[in-house]
């Protein structure tokens, strides 16, 4: 029992307490356990209702923006224990989650209720302005001056690449990259390359992933994960679209999940390129 609870300790918990960086251990548990989240969240939805489309997927963005925000709140120390260990990962998902699902589940009863036309308008503008307060309080709280020429040199080349992206796609074939999700996707998997390169090579940081942390040290800079992290979102996408050719198009159950794989994807993108830009522009 003993080694069982050094075990935990040493590849769970004292990660949390002390944030620290991830091991090889807790890194895939976090993977699981994110995979069968999507999968229960996935059946919670149906059970309850809740169509999981473009609509649904664009206007859960924010609260993936937001818990970027929380976990930089954090990372500058304006929470005390025992609170900031749940704005640590991965608790800090249960908190989004539990803050994003009991304001999906309010707008849709107002929506029910016809005291709202549509739950996704007011369930989108309440990340935003969760997000916006956190961010209000990270500049209120800086130490230092905002460095607001990282927000242009990270934002400036994503963009353009992803607008690059969906200009090709139909000359290769892949119209599909130009929908607003899949675009999405692109863009916060980009993004949290462009911001890693920035943050490890030009500004000193240190990256707390293994994988992100063992490929710049083969190659000698972390540019190589802008092409990587590209190249990697576009197969995920491609084969997503590749199941839907077949006779998945009519199914609707089929099509949630296809909606929430593309939730997942900007989910693991934007939540750790938010992140960093953030952590950049405040010198968190």
């Amino acid at each position: 029992m003993n080694d069982l609870i050094d075990f935990i300790n040493g590849n769970y918990v004292n990660g949390i307490i002390n944030d620290t960086s991830y091991n090889h251990i807790d890194m895939l548990t976090y993977v699981i356990i994110l995979f069968a989240s999507v999968y229960a969240v996935l059946k919670i939805l149906n059970k309850l209702k809740i169509k999981v489309d473009e609509e649904f997927v664009i206007a859960t963005i924010p609260y993936i923006l937001m818990g970027s925000v929380f976990r930089v709140i954090e990372d500058a120390n304006l929470l005390n224990p025992p609170i900031k260990y749940f704005f640590i990962t991965p608790l800090i998902y249960f908190v989004i989650f539990a803050i994003c699902f009991g304001i999906l589940l309010l707008t849709k009863y107002l929506e029910k209720t016809r005291k709202i036309k549509s739950y996704a308008g007011m369930y989108a503008t309440a990340g935003i302005i969760i997000s916006v307060a956190g961010i209000i309080i990270l500049a209120l709280y800086s130490k230092v001056n905002l460095k607001i020429d990282i927000l242009v040199y990270s934002l400036m080349p994503t963009v353009a690449l992803t607008e690059s992206v969906k200009r090709i796609s139909p000359v290769i074939k892949m119209a599909y990259l130009r929908s607003r999700i899949y675009s999405f996707a692109i863009f916060s998997f980009v993004l949290d390359s462009f911001t890693t390169y920035i943050g490890v090579d030009l500004l000193g940081y240190t990256n707390k992933h293994p994988f992100s942390s063992f490929l710049p040290s083969i190659f000698g800079t972390g540019a190589i994960l802008i092409p990587l992290s590209l190249i990697l979102v576009i197969l995920v996408i491609l084969f997503l679209e590749k199941d839907s050719k077949e006779d998945h198009n009519k199914d609707e159950k089929y099509m949630w999940a296809k909606y929430m794989w593309a939730l997942t994807l900007i989910v693991l993108g934007l939540s750790m390129g938010a992140r960093n830009l953030l952590t950049m522009i405040f010198g968190v």
